[in-house]
């Protein structure tokens, strides 16, 4: 049993590491979509070194949760992978509340920050979008303007006058 409550001890650390990397994610993610509409591009490229060291952080955290869930399911003699929050926490009796408040509030955050992410996704398509049909527009009238051996411009599809005479 003292097994067993190290290892539920060691998951719910991990998870409120976890909940609360996710809450910087989220306030990232925030702050990204402030960049993204002010076109700041310099904020978002440091943005993008801090989403970095989260994401890092967030994979060590992942680790330190799958190795207290090994030592959870030595325990109770189940494989770690099949392993729920909502069985670790009967096992753990008493001591598992704390575990299954934590796995929720965990939950809420990554679904918050997912939609978040989403949002400034669909903010940079749109935004690339834009940009694109500046490009072709602007492309467009860099074609149909061109130049005479003298420099002086012709519309494209206009012929000079040969002869004004005629």
């Amino acid at each position: 049993m003292i097994q067993l409550l190290d290892g539920v001890a060691a998951l719910t650390s991990a998870l409120e590491q976890q909940r609360d990397t996710m809450v910087s994610m989220l306030d990232l993610a925030r702050r990204e979509e402030r960049a993204i509409v002010g076109g700041d591009v310099e904020a978002l490229t440091k943005l993008t070194d801090e989403r970095e060291g989260l994401l890092e952080l967030m994979a060590a955290l992942e680790s330190e949760r799958m190795t207290a869930l090994v030592a959870i399911g030595g325990s109770v003699g189940l494989p770690p992978a099949s392993l729920t929050l909502t069985q670790v926490a009967e096992a753990a009796g008493p001591a598992g509340a704390s575990l299954t408040s934590v796995g929720m509030e965990l939950r809420q955050r990554a679904t918050a920050a997912r939609d978040a992410n989403a949002r400034n996704a669909l903010l940079l398509r749109t935004s690339r979008d834009i940009v694109d049909r500046w490009l072709q527009y602007l492309r467009s009238m860099m074609t149909s303007v061109l130049y005479d051996a003298g420099g002086r411009t012709a519309e494209a599809g206009r012929r000079p006058q040969l002869d004004r005479s005629a």
